[in-house]
């Protein structure tokens, strides 16, 4: 198939179109976009690793001020695609995109960064569903980047929490996916000094549970 896409929120999320393929939304993207209505209207918001921009795309009903950043242009060409498709023109054809959505003028930003090192604006409120898994090595180089959160798993989270205390405006908020698997409460007590958070939701699987973690920075 050339193209595949997922349903929510009533957002058409297409994440693979030809060659192009970023992680699929899963349990961990809805449990998040879900709650992205509760914090986002009227901010400054940046969906970080953003993927298919699934989360970015749901921060757009609430607010203008949305920006997406991904490590990978594959990621960032789908994320452009699905907000033309979602927010400019849902009848668009798929294959003129492809060719031709580099050269289009979107309302909103796209960066391509490894977290923050790209990026110099700062955001009332960041949103992150980061690979969180321990790194195996049987795991191919694409899909580690989508799942692989570095060799014990919450690397990616403790290098993104400790860019975002100067890239989150006072009083900034984060909302982040997090896994029992990798030890969350490590990292939350790590940064408790410079941020405040709680549980928002969870969900429950035969081997791990998911977090949906609220946070906001202390100062």
């Amino acid at each position: 198939m050339d193209f595949e896409y997922v349903k929510h929120n009533d957002l058409i999320i297409y994440y693979k179109i030809y060659d192009l393929e970023c992680y699929p939304p899963k349990e961990d993207s809805f449990l998040l976009n879900d709650h992205i209505k509760e914090f986002a209207r009227g901010k400054r918001v940046l969906d970080i690793g953003c993927g298919s921009g699934i989360q970015g795309l749901e921060a757009y009903k609430y607010t203008k001020n949305v920006s997406f950043s991904d490590i990978s242009e594959e990621c960032l060409k789908i994320s452009k695609i699905n907000f033309y498709i979602n927010y400019i023109d849902n009848n668009s054809d798929l294959d003129y995109l492809y060719k031709n959505i580099e050269k289009m003028n979107l309302p909103v930003k796209f960066y391509l960064s490894d977290l923050f090192n790209n990026i110099n604006e700062k955001f009332d409120l960041i949103l992150f569903n980061p690979p969180y898994l321990p790194e195996v090595s049987y795991e191919g180089v694409k899909v580690k980047r989508w799942v692989s959160g570095g060799k014990f798993g919450y690397e990616t989270i403790d290098r993104f929490l400790y860019q975002s205390i100067t890239k989150l405006n006072n009083f900034g908020e984060i909302l982040i996916i997090m896994s029992s698997i990798t030890n969350p409460q490590y990292i939350l007590n790590k940064y408790s000094k410079f941020y405040d958070y709680r549980i928002i939701d969870n969900k429950h699987f035969f081997f791990e549970d998911i977090f949906l973690i609220y946070l906001k920075k202390k100062f």
